[in-house]
Protein backbone atom coordinates (compact mmCIF):
# COMPACT_ATOMS: atom_id res chain seq x y z
CA UNK A 1 0.00 0.00 0.00
CA UNK A 2 1.30 3.46 -0.85
CA UNK A 3 2.45 5.36 2.24
CA UNK A 4 0.09 8.28 1.59
CA UNK A 5 -2.87 5.92 1.27
CA UNK A 6 -1.96 4.17 4.50
CA UNK A 7 -2.02 7.51 6.31
CA UNK A 8 -5.70 8.02 5.48
CA UNK A 9 -6.78 4.37 5.71
CA UNK A 10 -8.96 5.06 8.76
CA UNK A 11 -10.89 7.77 6.93
CA UNK A 12 -11.37 5.54 3.90
CA UNK A 13 -12.58 2.67 6.06
CA UNK A 14 -15.09 4.94 7.77
CA UNK A 15 -16.63 5.78 4.40
CA UNK A 16 -16.57 2.12 3.41
CA UNK A 17 -18.70 1.29 6.43
CA UNK A 18 -21.44 3.46 4.90
CA UNK A 19 -22.00 0.55 2.51
CA UNK A 20 -23.74 -1.17 5.41
CA UNK A 21 -26.17 1.71 5.88
CA UNK A 22 -26.83 2.85 2.31
CA UNK A 23 -26.77 -0.40 0.30
CA UNK A 24 -26.96 -2.94 3.16
CA UNK A 25 -23.88 -4.80 1.87
CA UNK A 26 -22.73 -7.35 4.42
CA UNK A 27 -19.12 -7.04 3.26
CA UNK A 28 -17.16 -4.56 1.18
CA UNK A 29 -13.66 -3.76 0.00
CA UNK A 30 -11.87 -0.70 -1.37
CA UNK A 31 -9.26 -1.21 -4.08
CA UNK A 32 -6.93 1.62 -5.10
CA UNK A 33 -4.12 1.88 -7.61
CA UNK A 34 -1.02 0.05 -6.37
CA UNK A 35 1.15 2.61 -8.15
CA UNK A 36 1.30 6.36 -8.38
CA UNK A 37 1.34 5.84 -12.16
CA UNK A 38 -2.32 5.18 -12.99
CA UNK A 39 -1.29 3.79 -16.37
CA UNK A 40 -0.13 0.63 -14.60
CA UNK A 41 -3.78 -0.37 -14.05
CA UNK A 42 -2.98 -2.55 -11.07
CA UNK A 43 -5.24 -2.25 -8.02
CA UNK A 44 -4.66 -3.51 -4.48
CA UNK A 45 -6.99 -4.10 -1.56
CA UNK A 46 -6.39 -1.24 0.91
CA UNK A 47 -9.23 -1.66 3.41
CA UNK A 48 -12.32 -3.81 3.89
CA UNK A 49 -14.83 -5.25 6.33
CA UNK A 50 -15.96 -8.89 6.47
CA UNK A 51 -14.49 -9.34 2.98
CA UNK A 52 -12.88 -12.61 1.88
CA UNK A 53 -10.14 -11.51 -0.50
CA UNK A 54 -9.28 -15.09 -1.57
CA UNK A 55 -6.83 -14.66 -4.47
CA UNK A 56 -7.87 -11.05 -5.16
CA UNK A 57 -5.59 -8.94 -2.96
CA UNK A 58 -4.12 -7.43 -6.15
CA UNK A 59 -5.96 -7.35 -9.50
CA UNK A 60 -4.90 -6.12 -12.90
CA UNK A 61 -6.36 -4.75 -16.12
CA UNK A 62 -7.29 -8.24 -17.36
CA UNK A 63 -9.47 -8.91 -14.31
CA UNK A 64 -13.13 -9.20 -15.32
CA UNK A 65 -14.35 -6.77 -12.67
CA UNK A 66 -11.66 -4.18 -13.45
CA UNK A 67 -12.36 -4.52 -17.18
CA UNK A 68 -16.13 -4.04 -16.76
CA UNK A 69 -15.74 -0.99 -14.51
CA UNK A 70 -13.03 0.69 -16.59
CA UNK A 71 -15.00 0.26 -19.81
CA UNK A 72 -18.54 1.04 -18.59
CA UNK A 73 -17.48 3.60 -15.96
CA UNK A 74 -20.71 3.06 -14.04
CA UNK A 75 -21.84 1.03 -11.00
CA UNK A 76 -23.44 -2.33 -11.73
CA UNK A 77 -24.73 -5.32 -9.82
CA UNK A 78 -24.96 -9.11 -10.28
CA UNK A 79 -27.53 -11.15 -8.35
CA UNK A 80 -26.71 -14.87 -8.26
CA UNK A 81 -24.00 -17.06 -9.77
CA UNK A 82 -26.12 -17.65 -12.85
CA UNK A 83 -26.83 -13.99 -13.61
CA UNK A 84 -23.54 -13.28 -15.39
CA UNK A 85 -21.19 -16.13 -16.29
CA UNK A 86 -18.31 -13.67 -16.45
CA UNK A 87 -18.43 -13.20 -12.67
CA UNK A 88 -19.79 -16.58 -11.56
CA UNK A 89 -16.41 -18.12 -10.80
CA UNK A 90 -15.15 -15.07 -8.93
CA UNK A 91 -18.24 -15.09 -6.71
CA UNK A 92 -17.92 -18.83 -6.16
CA UNK A 93 -14.25 -18.57 -5.17
CA UNK A 94 -15.05 -15.92 -2.60
CA UNK A 95 -18.20 -17.58 -1.27
CA UNK A 96 -20.66 -14.89 -2.34
CA UNK A 97 -23.93 -14.81 -4.28
CA UNK A 98 -24.39 -11.11 -5.11
CA UNK A 99 -22.09 -8.30 -6.21
CA UNK A 100 -22.41 -4.51 -6.41
CA UNK A 101 -19.41 -2.53 -7.65
CA UNK A 102 -18.71 1.11 -8.42
CA UNK A 103 -15.61 2.65 -10.07
CA UNK A 104 -13.66 5.65 -8.79
CA UNK A 105 -12.81 7.92 -11.71
CA UNK A 106 -10.84 11.16 -11.50
CA UNK A 107 -9.43 13.19 -14.39
CA UNK A 108 -10.45 10.49 -16.82
CA UNK A 109 -8.53 7.71 -15.01
CA UNK A 110 -9.84 4.91 -12.83
CA UNK A 111 -7.99 5.26 -9.53
CA UNK A 112 -9.83 2.38 -7.87
CA UNK A 113 -13.19 0.80 -7.15
CA UNK A 114 -15.47 -0.38 -4.34
CA UNK A 115 -16.53 -4.04 -4.30
CA UNK A 116 -19.66 -4.77 -2.23
CA UNK A 117 -21.15 -8.21 -1.63
CA UNK A 118 -24.30 -9.97 -0.38
CA UNK A 119 -27.06 -7.56 0.61
CA UNK A 120 -28.48 -8.15 4.09
CA UNK A 121 -31.42 -10.49 4.39
CA UNK A 122 -30.31 -12.30 1.24
CA UNK A 123 -32.06 -9.60 -0.79
CA UNK A 124 -31.01 -8.78 -4.35
CA UNK A 125 -29.31 -5.50 -5.18
CA UNK A 126 -31.66 -3.13 -7.01
CA UNK A 127 -31.55 0.05 -9.12
CA UNK A 128 -31.62 2.48 -6.12
CA UNK A 129 -28.47 0.76 -4.84
CA UNK A 130 -26.60 1.94 -7.94
CA UNK A 131 -27.15 5.60 -7.04
CA UNK A 132 -26.22 4.93 -3.42
CA UNK A 133 -23.03 3.14 -4.49
CA UNK A 134 -22.09 6.03 -6.76
CA UNK A 135 -22.60 8.47 -3.87
CA UNK A 136 -20.30 6.39 -1.65
CA UNK A 137 -17.72 6.43 -4.44
CA UNK A 138 -17.94 10.22 -4.68
CA UNK A 139 -17.39 10.52 -0.92
CA UNK A 140 -14.33 8.30 -1.26
CA UNK A 141 -12.97 10.43 -4.10
CA UNK A 142 -13.39 13.61 -2.04
CA UNK A 143 -11.07 12.19 0.61
CA UNK A 144 -8.52 11.21 -2.03
CA UNK A 145 -8.65 14.66 -3.61
CA UNK A 146 -8.43 16.43 -0.24
CA UNK A 147 -5.25 14.52 0.57
CA UNK A 148 -3.81 14.84 -2.95
CA UNK A 149 -3.59 11.06 -3.39
CA UNK A 150 -2.34 10.19 -6.91
CA UNK A 151 -1.79 13.91 -7.51
CA UNK A 152 -5.52 14.64 -7.69
CA UNK A 153 -5.24 18.05 -6.00
CA UNK A 154 -2.58 20.71 -5.44
CA UNK A 155 -2.83 20.43 -1.64
CA UNK A 156 0.55 19.25 -0.26
CA UNK A 157 0.64 16.22 1.97
CA UNK A 158 1.73 16.54 5.56
CA UNK A 159 5.01 14.87 6.38
CA UNK A 160 4.77 11.26 7.49
CA UNK A 161 5.42 11.35 11.24
CA UNK A 162 6.58 7.73 11.11
CA UNK A 163 5.50 4.81 13.22
CA UNK A 164 6.25 4.81 16.90
CA UNK A 165 6.38 1.85 19.18
CA UNK A 166 3.49 1.49 21.60
CA UNK A 167 4.76 0.75 25.05
CA UNK A 168 2.70 -2.34 25.72
CA UNK A 169 4.90 -4.90 27.41
CA UNK A 170 5.12 -8.55 26.33
CA UNK A 171 3.42 -9.98 29.42
CA UNK A 172 0.35 -9.09 31.47
CA UNK A 173 2.52 -7.79 34.33
CA UNK A 174 4.53 -5.63 31.96
CA UNK A 175 1.44 -4.45 30.11
CA UNK A 176 0.19 -2.76 33.27
CA UNK A 177 3.06 -0.26 33.08
CA UNK A 178 2.70 2.34 30.34
CA UNK A 179 5.77 4.01 28.88
CA UNK A 180 5.58 7.80 28.68
CA UNK A 181 6.62 9.90 25.72
CA UNK A 182 7.49 8.96 22.15
CA UNK A 183 9.26 5.73 21.30
CA UNK A 184 13.04 5.94 21.04
CA UNK A 185 15.66 4.10 19.03
CA UNK A 186 16.75 0.61 20.23
CA UNK A 187 18.78 0.97 23.42
CA UNK A 188 22.52 0.83 23.13
CA UNK A 189 25.07 -0.98 25.29
CA UNK A 190 25.93 0.88 28.46
CA UNK A 191 22.43 2.23 29.00
CA UNK A 192 19.54 0.27 30.52
CA UNK A 193 20.23 -3.09 28.87
CA UNK A 194 23.29 -5.27 28.88
CA UNK A 195 25.61 -5.30 25.88
CA UNK A 196 24.27 -8.76 25.01
CA UNK A 197 20.64 -7.58 24.93
CA UNK A 198 21.42 -4.39 23.01
CA UNK A 199 23.42 -6.38 20.46
CA UNK A 200 20.56 -8.90 20.07
CA UNK A 201 18.09 -6.10 19.29
CA UNK A 202 20.34 -4.45 16.74
CA UNK A 203 21.30 -7.73 15.07
CA UNK A 204 17.65 -8.82 14.84
CA UNK A 205 16.56 -5.57 13.23
CA UNK A 206 19.41 -5.74 10.71
CA UNK A 207 18.58 -9.36 9.88
CA UNK A 208 14.85 -8.70 9.31
CA UNK A 209 15.67 -5.60 7.29
CA UNK A 210 17.86 -7.67 4.97
CA UNK A 211 15.32 -10.45 4.75
CA UNK A 212 12.31 -8.13 4.22
CA UNK A 213 10.29 -10.84 5.94
CA UNK A 214 7.21 -12.00 4.05
CA UNK A 215 5.15 -15.16 3.93
CA UNK A 216 7.15 -18.24 3.04
CA UNK A 217 7.14 -18.74 -0.73
CA UNK A 218 8.60 -22.22 -0.62
CA UNK A 219 6.21 -24.54 -2.43
CA UNK A 220 5.91 -28.30 -2.41
CA UNK A 221 5.49 -30.44 -5.53
CA UNK A 222 2.82 -33.09 -5.05
CA UNK A 223 3.70 -36.71 -5.70
CA UNK A 224 1.45 -39.66 -6.47
CA UNK A 225 1.07 -40.50 -2.78
CA UNK A 226 -0.20 -36.99 -2.04
CA UNK A 227 -2.70 -37.21 -4.90
CA UNK A 228 -4.14 -40.47 -3.55
CA UNK A 229 -6.10 -38.42 -0.99
CA UNK A 230 -7.76 -36.57 -3.90
CA UNK A 231 -8.57 -39.79 -5.75
CA UNK A 232 -10.27 -41.17 -2.65
CA UNK A 233 -12.34 -38.05 -1.91
CA UNK A 234 -13.14 -36.60 -5.34
CA UNK A 235 -15.85 -39.13 -6.35
CA UNK A 236 -18.06 -37.78 -3.57
CA UNK A 237 -18.53 -34.56 -5.58
CA UNK A 238 -20.82 -36.48 -7.92
CA UNK A 239 -23.31 -36.77 -5.08
CA UNK A 240 -23.97 -33.02 -5.34
CA UNK A 241 -27.28 -32.60 -7.23
CA UNK A 242 -26.68 -31.95 -10.93
CA UNK A 243 -22.89 -32.48 -10.89
CA UNK A 244 -21.64 -34.41 -13.95
CA UNK A 245 -17.88 -33.90 -13.67
CA UNK A 246 -15.44 -33.24 -10.85
CA UNK A 247 -11.83 -32.29 -11.58
CA UNK A 248 -8.69 -31.47 -9.59
CA UNK A 249 -5.82 -30.07 -11.69
CA UNK A 250 -2.28 -29.83 -10.29
CA UNK A 251 -0.67 -27.11 -12.41
CA UNK A 252 3.08 -26.83 -12.12
CA UNK A 253 3.47 -30.23 -10.48
CA UNK A 254 5.06 -33.35 -12.00
CA UNK A 255 3.48 -33.84 -15.45
CA UNK A 256 0.63 -31.47 -14.44
CA UNK A 257 -1.70 -34.30 -13.37
CA UNK A 258 -5.44 -33.89 -13.64
CA UNK A 259 -7.89 -36.23 -11.91
CA UNK A 260 -11.39 -36.33 -13.42
CA UNK A 261 -14.37 -38.22 -12.03
CA UNK A 262 -17.55 -38.51 -14.09
CA UNK A 263 -21.03 -40.04 -14.04
CA UNK A 264 -20.92 -41.01 -17.75
CA UNK A 265 -18.27 -41.54 -20.39
CA UNK A 266 -16.28 -38.45 -21.32
CA UNK A 267 -15.43 -37.92 -24.97
CA UNK A 268 -12.36 -36.18 -26.35
CA UNK A 269 -14.57 -33.26 -27.36
CA UNK A 270 -15.73 -32.79 -23.75
CA UNK A 271 -12.13 -33.04 -22.53
CA UNK A 272 -11.12 -30.33 -24.99
CA UNK A 273 -13.92 -28.06 -23.76
CA UNK A 274 -12.90 -28.75 -20.18
CA UNK A 275 -9.29 -27.79 -20.93
CA UNK A 276 -10.46 -24.65 -22.78
CA UNK A 277 -12.48 -23.66 -19.71
CA UNK A 278 -9.49 -24.23 -17.43
CA UNK A 279 -7.11 -22.32 -19.70
CA UNK A 280 -9.50 -19.36 -19.79
CA UNK A 281 -9.74 -19.46 -15.98
CA UNK A 282 -5.95 -19.57 -15.68
CA UNK A 283 -5.61 -16.61 -18.01
CA UNK A 284 -8.08 -14.55 -15.97
CA UNK A 285 -6.21 -15.37 -12.76
CA UNK A 286 -2.79 -14.63 -14.30
CA UNK A 287 -1.54 -18.21 -14.07
CA UNK A 288 0.51 -20.23 -16.52
CA UNK A 289 -1.30 -22.18 -19.24
CA UNK A 290 0.04 -25.74 -19.36
CA UNK A 291 -0.90 -29.00 -20.98
CA UNK A 292 -2.50 -31.41 -18.53
CA UNK A 293 -2.19 -35.17 -18.12
CA UNK A 294 -5.82 -36.16 -17.48
CA UNK A 295 -6.81 -39.32 -15.64
CA UNK A 296 -10.54 -40.06 -16.03
CA UNK A 297 -12.17 -42.24 -13.35
CA UNK A 298 -15.67 -43.68 -13.33
CA UNK A 299 -16.13 -44.54 -9.64
CA UNK A 300 -19.79 -45.60 -10.00
CA UNK A 301 -19.56 -47.26 -13.41
CA UNK A 302 -20.41 -45.73 -16.77
CA UNK A 303 -23.97 -44.80 -17.67
CA UNK A 304 -25.26 -45.74 -21.10
CA UNK A 305 -25.68 -42.14 -22.23
CA UNK A 306 -22.33 -40.27 -22.48
CA UNK A 307 -21.84 -36.65 -21.46
CA UNK A 308 -22.82 -34.78 -24.61
CA UNK A 309 -22.21 -31.20 -23.53
CA UNK A 310 -20.39 -29.26 -20.83
CA UNK A 311 -22.95 -27.41 -18.73
CA UNK A 312 -22.29 -24.55 -16.27
CA UNK A 313 -18.70 -25.05 -15.11
CA UNK A 314 -16.97 -23.48 -12.12
CA UNK A 315 -13.34 -23.45 -10.98
CA UNK A 316 -11.74 -22.36 -7.72
CA UNK A 317 -8.22 -22.54 -6.27
CA UNK A 318 -7.52 -25.22 -3.67
CA UNK A 319 -5.83 -23.23 -0.90
CA UNK A 320 -3.28 -25.43 0.84
CA UNK A 321 -0.30 -24.19 2.85
CA UNK A 322 2.99 -24.49 0.88
CA UNK A 323 1.23 -26.04 -2.15
CA UNK A 324 0.37 -23.92 -5.18
CA UNK A 325 -1.31 -24.59 -8.51
CA UNK A 326 -4.21 -26.78 -7.34
CA UNK A 327 -7.53 -26.01 -9.05
CA UNK A 328 -10.92 -27.60 -8.34
CA UNK A 329 -13.47 -27.64 -11.19
CA UNK A 330 -17.07 -28.89 -11.30
CA UNK A 331 -19.46 -29.09 -14.26
CA UNK A 332 -23.25 -29.22 -13.83
CA UNK A 333 -26.12 -30.25 -16.07
CA UNK A 334 -27.94 -27.01 -15.29
CA UNK A 335 -27.29 -23.93 -13.17
CA UNK A 336 -26.78 -25.19 -9.56
CA UNK A 337 -29.30 -24.02 -6.97
CA UNK A 338 -28.36 -22.59 -3.58
CA UNK A 339 -28.20 -26.01 -1.90
CA UNK A 340 -25.82 -27.30 -4.57
CA UNK A 341 -23.69 -24.16 -4.29
CA UNK A 342 -23.49 -24.59 -0.53
CA UNK A 343 -22.51 -28.26 -0.90
CA UNK A 344 -19.88 -27.25 -3.44
CA UNK A 345 -18.24 -24.81 -1.03
CA UNK A 346 -18.19 -27.44 1.72
CA UNK A 347 -16.68 -30.01 -0.61
CA UNK A 348 -13.92 -27.62 -1.66
CA UNK A 349 -12.99 -27.23 2.01
CA UNK A 350 -12.90 -31.03 2.40
CA UNK A 351 -10.47 -31.32 -0.51
CA UNK A 352 -8.25 -28.65 1.04
CA UNK A 353 -8.18 -30.47 4.37
CA UNK A 354 -7.48 -33.83 2.68
CA UNK A 355 -4.52 -32.50 0.68
CA UNK A 356 -3.29 -30.51 3.67
CA UNK A 357 -3.31 -33.59 5.88
CA UNK A 358 -1.51 -35.67 3.24
CA UNK A 359 1.20 -33.04 2.84
CA UNK A 360 1.56 -32.57 6.60
CA UNK A 361 2.09 -36.29 7.08
CA UNK A 362 5.18 -36.26 4.86
CA UNK A 363 6.55 -32.73 5.21
CA UNK A 364 8.80 -33.23 8.21
CA UNK A 365 6.70 -31.20 10.63
CA UNK A 366 7.83 -33.35 13.54
CA UNK A 367 11.35 -31.98 12.96
CA UNK A 368 9.98 -28.44 13.15
CA UNK A 369 8.28 -29.21 16.46
CA UNK A 370 11.54 -30.57 17.84
CA UNK A 371 13.40 -27.43 16.77
CA UNK A 372 10.74 -25.26 18.39
CA UNK A 373 11.10 -27.13 21.69
CA UNK A 374 14.86 -26.67 21.59
CA UNK A 375 14.48 -22.94 20.90
CA UNK A 376 12.06 -22.63 23.79
CA UNK A 377 14.26 -24.32 26.34
CA UNK A 378 17.90 -24.78 25.23
CA UNK A 379 20.03 -26.97 27.45
CA UNK A 380 22.44 -24.25 28.44
CA UNK A 381 19.91 -21.83 29.96
CA UNK A 382 16.50 -22.81 31.33
CA UNK A 383 13.69 -20.40 32.28
CA UNK A 384 10.89 -22.68 33.52
CA UNK A 385 8.37 -19.86 33.97
CA UNK A 386 8.84 -18.69 30.39
CA UNK A 387 8.68 -22.25 29.06
CA UNK A 388 5.56 -23.14 31.06
CA UNK A 389 3.80 -19.98 29.92
CA UNK A 390 4.67 -20.62 26.28
CA UNK A 391 3.56 -24.25 26.37
CA UNK A 392 0.22 -23.31 27.92
CA UNK A 393 -0.32 -20.63 25.27
CA UNK A 394 0.50 -23.20 22.57
CA UNK A 395 -2.07 -25.68 23.91
CA UNK A 396 -4.85 -23.09 24.04
CA UNK A 397 -3.96 -21.55 20.68
CA UNK A 398 -3.95 -24.99 19.04
CA UNK A 399 -7.38 -25.89 20.45
CA UNK A 400 -8.75 -22.53 19.36
CA UNK A 401 -7.36 -22.93 15.83
CA UNK A 402 -8.97 -26.36 15.55
CA UNK A 403 -12.34 -24.96 16.66
CA UNK A 404 -12.02 -22.35 13.91
CA UNK A 405 -11.84 -25.29 11.49
CA UNK A 406 -8.48 -24.23 10.08
CA UNK A 407 -6.57 -26.69 7.87
CA UNK A 408 -4.31 -29.09 9.77
CA UNK A 409 -1.10 -27.45 8.54
CA UNK A 410 -2.26 -24.01 9.68
CA UNK A 411 -3.24 -25.38 13.09
CA UNK A 412 0.28 -26.77 13.43
CA UNK A 413 1.78 -23.43 12.40
CA UNK A 414 -0.28 -21.71 15.12
CA UNK A 415 0.92 -24.25 17.71
CA UNK A 416 4.58 -23.93 16.74
CA UNK A 417 4.43 -20.13 16.63
CA UNK A 418 2.70 -20.00 20.02
CA UNK A 419 5.39 -22.24 21.46
CA UNK A 420 8.15 -19.82 20.41
CA UNK A 421 6.26 -16.50 20.53
CA UNK A 422 8.32 -15.20 23.47
CA UNK A 423 11.74 -16.72 22.72
CA UNK A 424 13.09 -13.24 22.00
CA UNK A 425 12.78 -12.43 25.72
CA UNK A 426 15.62 -14.86 26.46
CA UNK A 427 18.13 -12.48 24.90
CA UNK A 428 16.79 -9.33 26.59
CA UNK A 429 17.96 -9.72 30.21
CA UNK A 430 14.88 -11.81 30.97
CA UNK A 431 16.34 -13.35 34.13
CA UNK A 432 16.92 -9.88 35.58
CA UNK A 433 13.67 -8.18 34.57
CA UNK A 434 10.75 -10.59 34.28
CA UNK A 435 9.73 -10.54 37.96
CA UNK A 436 10.50 -6.90 38.64
CA UNK A 437 7.37 -5.27 40.14
CA UNK A 438 7.84 -2.09 38.10
CA UNK A 439 9.78 -1.39 34.94
CA UNK A 440 11.06 1.93 33.66
CA UNK A 441 9.89 3.35 30.35
CA UNK A 442 13.31 2.59 28.84
CA UNK A 443 13.18 -1.03 30.01
CA UNK A 444 9.69 -1.43 28.56
CA UNK A 445 10.77 0.01 25.22
CA UNK A 446 13.63 -2.45 25.13
CA UNK A 447 11.45 -5.42 26.01
CA UNK A 448 9.03 -4.36 23.28
CA UNK A 449 11.76 -5.45 20.86
CA UNK A 450 11.25 -9.11 21.77
CA UNK A 451 8.94 -9.88 18.78
CA UNK A 452 11.66 -8.59 16.43
CA UNK A 453 14.38 -10.56 18.17
CA UNK A 454 12.20 -13.67 18.30
CA UNK A 455 11.23 -13.46 14.61
CA UNK A 456 14.87 -13.11 13.55
CA UNK A 457 15.75 -16.11 15.72
CA UNK A 458 13.06 -18.49 14.43
CA UNK A 459 12.78 -17.47 10.77
CA UNK A 460 15.79 -19.42 9.41
CA UNK A 461 14.84 -22.51 11.46
CA UNK A 462 11.03 -22.59 11.40
CA UNK A 463 10.10 -20.59 8.32
CA UNK A 464 8.50 -17.26 7.50
CA UNK A 465 4.93 -18.24 8.50
CA UNK A 466 6.01 -18.93 12.07
CA UNK A 467 8.25 -15.86 12.09
CA UNK A 468 5.40 -13.62 10.94
CA UNK A 469 3.19 -14.84 13.79
CA UNK A 470 6.00 -14.22 16.29
CA UNK A 471 6.75 -10.78 14.85
CA UNK A 472 3.09 -9.69 14.94
CA UNK A 473 1.74 -11.19 18.17
CA UNK A 474 1.77 -7.80 19.92
CA UNK A 475 0.22 -5.79 17.11
CA UNK A 476 -3.31 -4.52 17.85
CA UNK A 477 -6.33 -4.44 15.57
CA UNK A 478 -6.67 -0.69 16.19
CA UNK A 479 -3.19 -0.15 14.80
CA UNK A 480 -1.62 0.87 18.12
CA UNK A 481 0.49 -2.24 18.72
CA UNK A 482 4.16 -2.97 18.18
CA UNK A 483 6.61 -3.27 16.50
CA UNK A 484 4.94 -1.88 13.32
CA UNK A 485 1.51 -0.50 14.34
CA UNK A 486 -0.23 -2.74 11.80
CA UNK A 487 -4.05 -2.46 11.63
CA UNK A 488 -6.22 -5.54 12.09
CA UNK A 489 -6.58 -6.71 8.47
CA UNK A 490 -2.79 -6.81 8.08
CA UNK A 491 -2.13 -8.91 11.19
CA UNK A 492 -1.81 -12.61 10.29
CA UNK A 493 -4.64 -14.80 11.59
CA UNK A 494 -2.14 -16.97 13.47
CA UNK A 495 -0.87 -13.91 15.36
CA UNK A 496 -4.42 -12.79 16.22
CA UNK A 497 -5.16 -16.24 17.62
CA UNK A 498 -1.96 -16.25 19.69
CA UNK A 499 -2.72 -12.75 21.03
CA UNK A 500 -5.91 -13.99 22.66
CA UNK A 501 -4.39 -17.22 23.98
CA UNK A 502 -1.39 -15.31 25.35
CA UNK A 503 -3.58 -12.76 27.13
CA UNK A 504 -5.81 -15.47 28.62
CA UNK A 505 -2.87 -17.43 30.04
CA UNK A 506 -1.19 -14.26 31.35
CA UNK A 507 -4.37 -13.24 33.17
CA UNK A 508 -5.43 -16.61 34.58
CA UNK A 509 -2.00 -17.98 35.57
CA UNK A 510 0.34 -16.59 38.21
CA UNK A 511 3.58 -16.62 36.21
CA UNK A 512 3.93 -12.84 35.90
CA UNK A 513 1.19 -11.46 38.17
CA UNK A 514 -1.45 -12.72 40.59
CA UNK A 515 -3.99 -14.73 38.64
CA UNK A 516 -7.51 -13.38 38.20
CA UNK A 517 -10.73 -15.37 37.89
CA UNK A 518 -12.10 -16.62 34.58
CA UNK A 519 -15.02 -14.23 34.89
CA UNK A 520 -12.66 -11.28 35.33
CA UNK A 521 -10.49 -12.44 32.42
CA UNK A 522 -13.58 -12.83 30.25
CA UNK A 523 -14.63 -9.28 31.07
CA UNK A 524 -11.19 -7.91 30.17
CA UNK A 525 -11.13 -9.73 26.85
CA UNK A 526 -14.55 -8.34 25.96
CA UNK A 527 -13.48 -4.84 26.92
CA UNK A 528 -10.43 -5.10 24.64
CA UNK A 529 -12.33 -6.66 21.72
CA UNK A 530 -12.14 -4.40 18.69
CA UNK A 531 -9.20 -2.42 20.01
CA UNK A 532 -6.47 -4.79 21.17
CA UNK A 533 -8.00 -8.02 19.88
CA UNK A 534 -10.00 -9.15 16.87
CA UNK A 535 -13.62 -8.78 18.05
CA UNK A 536 -14.96 -11.75 16.08
CA UNK A 537 -12.21 -14.03 17.38
CA UNK A 538 -12.81 -12.92 20.97
CA UNK A 539 -16.50 -13.72 20.63
CA UNK A 540 -15.73 -17.15 19.18
CA UNK A 541 -13.11 -17.84 21.87
CA UNK A 542 -15.42 -16.96 24.74
CA UNK A 543 -18.34 -18.83 23.24
CA UNK A 544 -16.22 -22.01 23.21
CA UNK A 545 -14.20 -21.36 26.36
CA UNK A 546 -15.18 -24.65 28.02
CA UNK A 547 -13.84 -26.56 25.00
CA UNK A 548 -10.62 -24.55 24.78
CA UNK A 549 -9.65 -24.20 28.44
CA UNK A 550 -9.78 -27.26 30.68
Amino acid sequence: MLAEVKQIEAALKQILYSCVEHVQATKAALYLSASRDLNDKKYELVTSYQYNAADRKVVGANDDLVDRLSVKRQPFYVNGLGADQRFAEMLFRQGNDRLLATPLFARGRMVGFIDMRDKAGKKPFETPDLAAAQKIGEDMLRVLVKNNIFGLAPVPLAEDPGATLVSNAPTAQMASVQAQGPAQQPLQAGQVFSAKAAHAIEAARQYLSRRQLTRDTTTRVLNETDLDSVRVLLPAVLAIPGATLGVVSAIGHVNNPQIIVAQSSVSEAILEKLQAHLEAWLKRTNQTRLLMRPQVLYPFGVKAIPILSLGPTFSAPVNVLSVEGLVFTVAFETQPDQNAQRALKMFLRQIENAVDSAVSATAGRSDRAMIAERLLEPDFEKYPDLADHSREVAVIAQRFAKLLDLPAAQVETVRIAALVHDVGLRLLDYERLYKRPMLTAEELRGLNEHPVVGAALVEPLLGADVAQAVLRHHERVDGKGYPSRLPGPQIPLSARIIQIADAWVAMTHSTYQPAISRDAATKRLREAAGSQFDAALVERFLRSITEIVT
